[in-house]
């Protein structure tokens, strides 16, 4: 049974894959303006570019949707936001958002242009969709790991539009919680400007860092395909299907919307798979959400375009490589030799469909290795034909009246729309060879690379008559251009928007500075000195039945830490735990936006943590609107923007200011490659459930843990702000979170000092800490993410 409630959502880096999309039959477009989008090494939209895009869309009765997915300083709110004004203004269908604040501020002050939750969002469960529904958002782009009964979920119990990614290249890590890129070398995702650490080999090492595995692409993913299970996607209740790619070819976006329209429409065939397969690849996955993982979702052997396998190398004499071949090659192919000792690649300088293939090569590739063919040029060539076509989308009616003594007219007519042009000149008798309604007709069909086709033409005209030839064409010209107006006509004013509407005062209430410590395991929740810390951070997973009695015993109070990563049903088990001991219980940690909407009507106090990337004023003050007591700010600001926030909100926002940050949080597991793992099933009883280690190639360790399904890779070394907390302290920061890990007496002690005494040395204890964890960093404090 075919679907027809859905949306195919193509992706544009310029004009030219716009329209790639378009001829393809795509429904929908996203793409980015020249600042605030997540693809910022795209070529992108100037203003006046996505105006006239915004009018080749909707003649074309596509959408048009702009990416505004990035984080947000309080700088940049007030442009974003006029930014979005003027997306509105000109016929924008939808804006795509990650930043909390900004969501926010476009629907109160654009109530009636449509926000979509970017997938940068994180949302992967129903609560995440009702948090983002109750603030008016339309549609939720969920992220790639979504189970597909969270969607069925999310169909049955929301209003909100379903958008989901069916194909191109994913992202290892739960989009959104990423640091990685930002961290290593201050190139954050969150920006747009993703180095791509993933698709960088690695070494696995165990924990006492012996080498178990080496040079491999562990976090490097396949790229999504889901042609054969896509119409599965679409009865659960996604009705927008995302094709990611807005930094490919236009021949790229054509192949794959082509495609999948194919796909739905249940006429796709098997040379649209191959050619799909050809046009790019880093081989294919189904995806985690049906059930890939390991060795079927990593493309742990290399993270590049593989091409299409057609052959392999069976002979080699001296420099003449012997090629059999499973498919005929063409001059301009290019052709690559893959071994595990590498690969070369060469363009083919002639036909041929023999089977035996002789090409001379100066290089030693060894026997046995694969033949790809990594560029068709036919392929290339016969879909450039096809976007040279015109594409017709709109049926059309013409009537047309050539009655002597008055001027010419015509009344077209399309989808309900009537138009009505008259010539300048009078239709005249002929003095010698009259105009043949023939001719008249002729004329007005020539539709040419307009979007119409002629449904019906039906001229009335006198005999013995004259009309200029070159008038009818001018008569059907106005009209087309009349019509062209009907359906790209914008009728939105714009919205009066000042800066100062974007009011973020607030009083701020003095107090003293507060040390919070995360613990991460019962022992140290233990160990732990009440005396020197003002609230205790402890991760859900410890609460378990003797930890809960533990804490009861000792009328001890903690601030519960939630997931970044949980479906719905373990979110309410978690959620009921909670609930079970709130006399214990004085706050929850909030790391994902699910966890907004499961606790709306729970009497608990609630902290943003840094899975909700604040970074900005706005959110803050949003969130305290909301209820939250305070909101840890992202660990991407640097000094200048905490000062900032500070400002008004210093004595409700808090600094992580000491220990290892995640900077991948992720349901695959990069180990799953050496166990050969089919799922996460043996996770709780397998040998690296302690954790290992990931190497990159200049010798710094990342440690691994994986817990419950979930792996989150941390940063090399400690954040350690011991002597910069002193300065936050003075700009206002009132609130300092430690991440502990080892020595937790001796780090607590350490930041106690550091914040309550004035005469406090803390450069003796920073070289104490820097001979413990070998080495430390500041993180963002001095350098941030602002680039520009």
């Amino acid at each position: 049974m075919k679907n027809s409630n859905y949306e195919i959502l193509a992706p544009a880096g310029d004009f030219d894959s716009l329209k790639a999309g378009i001829m393809a039959g795509c429904n929908a477009v996203y793409l980015g303006g020249s600042n605030f989008g997540a693809r910022a090494k795209a070529v992108n939209f100037t203003n006046e570019d996505l105006k006239e895009a915004v009018k080749y869309a909707h003649l074309r009765k596509v959408k048009i949707y702009v990416t505004v997915n990035t984080l947000l300083d309080d700088s940049e709110l007030y442009d974003a936001l006029t930014f979005a004004n003027y997306l509105y203004t000109i016929g924008v269908d939808g804006i795509i958002v990650q930043d909390v604040g900004f969501g926010i501020l476009v629907r109160k002050f654009l109530s009636d242009f449509e926000v979509h939750a970017s997938t940068q969002m994180a949302i992967n469960n129903l609560y995440g969709a009702k948090t983002v529904e109750d603030w008016g958002f339309s549609r939720v782009v969920l992220a790639r790991e979504t189970e597909l009964d969270e969607i069925s979920l999310i169909k049955e119990n929301t209003n909100i539009e379903i958008e989901g990614f069916v194909h191109g290249a994913l992202c290892v890590c739960f989009s959104g919680e990423c640091l990685m890129s930002s961290m290593i070398g201050g190139r954050s995702g969150n920006r747009g400007e993703c180095a791509q650490p993933c698709r960088k080999s690695y070494d696995i090492l165990s924990m006492d860092k012996s080498v178990i595995s080496k040079d491999k692409y562990f976090l490097s993913p396949r790229d999504l395909n889901t042609l054969l299970t896509v119409n599965d996607y679409i009865s659960r209740g996604v009705y927008s299907l995302k094709i990611e790619g807005r930094m490919k070819k236009p021949q790229y976006v054509y192949q794959v919307v082509s495609s999948y329209k194919k796909a739905i429409e249940e006429t796709l065939d098997s040379e649209d798979i191959l050619n799909t397969e050809q046009i790019f690849n880093r081989g294919f996955t189904k995806g985690l959400f049906n059930g890939d993982f390991g060795v079927e979702f990593s493309s742990y052997d290399r993270p590049d375009n593989r091409g299409k396998l057609i052959g392999e190398v069976v002979d080699k004499r001296g420099s003449i490589y012997t090629l059999k071949l499973e498919e005929p090659i063409f001059k301009g192919d290019g052709i690559e030799l893959y071994s595990k000792e590498g690969s070369f690649g060469f363009k083919s300088s002639e036909d041929t469909e023999e089977k035996l293939y002789r090409v001379k090569l100066d290089r030693n590739i060894p026997v046995s290795s694969k033949v790809y063919r990594t560029y068709s040029k036919k392929l290339i060539e016969n879909i450039n034909e096809s976007l040279n076509e015109s594409g017709k989308y709109r049926k059309i009616k013409i009537k047309g009246f050539f009655i002597q003594g008055k001027k010419a007219k015509l009344i077209v007519e399309s989808e309900g729309n009537k138009i009505e042009v008259l010539s300048k000149e009078v239709v005249e008798e002929a003095k010698r060879a009259p105009l043949s309604r023939e001719k008249i007709v002729e004329n007005i069909s020539k539709l040419g690379d307009t979007v119409y086709s002629l449904e019906n033409l039906n001229i009335i005209c006198d005999e013995n008559i004259f009309f200029p030839i070159s008038s009818i064409n001018s008569l059907r010209r106005e009209a087309i251009e009349e019509l062209n107006k009907v359906f790209t006509l914008v009728e939105r004013a714009s919205y009066s928007i000042k800066k100062s509407d974007l009011n973020i005062n607030r009083e701020y209430r003095e107090k003293k500075a507060a040390l919070n410590i995360e613990v991460n395991s019962v022992d140290m929740l233990r160990e732990l000195d009440f005396n020197f810390v003002d609230r205790v951070y402890v991760p859900i997973d410890l609460l378990d039945e003797k930890t809960l009695n533990y804490l009861n015993k000792r009328q001890i109070k903690i601030s519960v830490v939630f997931k970044k990563f949980q479906n719905s049903k373990e979110l309410e088990r978690d959620f009921k735990t909670v609930k079970d001991n709130l006399n214990i219980v004085d706050e929850v940690l909030i790391n994902n936006l699910s966890q907004i909407s499961i606790f709306k009507d729970i009497n608990v106090d609630k902290v943003a943590d840094i899975g909700l990337n604040i970074f900005n004023s706005q959110s803050v003050k949003y969130l305290l609107e909301m209820g939250f007591k305070r909101i840890i700010l992202s660990p991407e600001l640097n000094n200048a923007q905490i000062r900032k926030i500070a400002k008004n909100y210093g004595d409700v926002v808090e600094v992580l200011s000491h220990g290892l940050i995640p900077v991948m949080t992720l349901k695959y597991c990069p180990a799953s490659v050496v166990k050969k793992c089919v799922d996460s099933s043996k996770c709780s009883t397998c040998s690296y459930e302690k954790g290992f280690y990931l190497r990159d190639k200049i010798g710094t360790d990342f440690l691994v843990e994986r817990k419950n399904g979930v792996s989150e890779i941390f940063n090399s070394y400690p954040i350690v702000l011991l002597d910069k907390a002193k300065f936050l302290k003075k700009d206002g920061v009132l609130n300092f979170k430690l991440n502990v890990r080892e020595d937790l007496k001796f780090t607590t002690m350490s930041y106690y000092n550091a914040l309550n005494e004035e005469e406090f040395n803390s450069e003796i204890l920073k070289e104490s800490l820097v001979s413990k964890y070998e080495n430390i960093t500041y993180g963002h404090y001095n350098r941030g993410i602002i680039n520009g």
